[in-house]
């Protein structure tokens, strides 16, 4: 697991280590409230705050 760049997750670490989900169930995710929103990194590159990853995957937890 990589902390550096501020605790942010970036889309290619996120699938693979904390949800394994197509771009598109993301985004419907993100869309729908159900997943954290991400934030803006530069004009191109979008990330999720560690927190936010963990605090949803807990919930999810909770569910199962």
């Amino acid at each position: 697991m990589n902390m550096s760049n501020t605790n942010i997750i970036r889309y290619n670490e996120l699938v693979r280590d904390y949800v394994p989900a197509s771009k598109s169930t993301i985004w419907r995710w993100c869309r729908s409230g159900v997943f954290p929103k991400p934030v803006q990194l530069g004009p191109r590159a979008i990330g999720w705050r560690y927190e936010d990853v963990q605090e949803w995957l807990d919930s999810r937890e909770d569910v199962e």
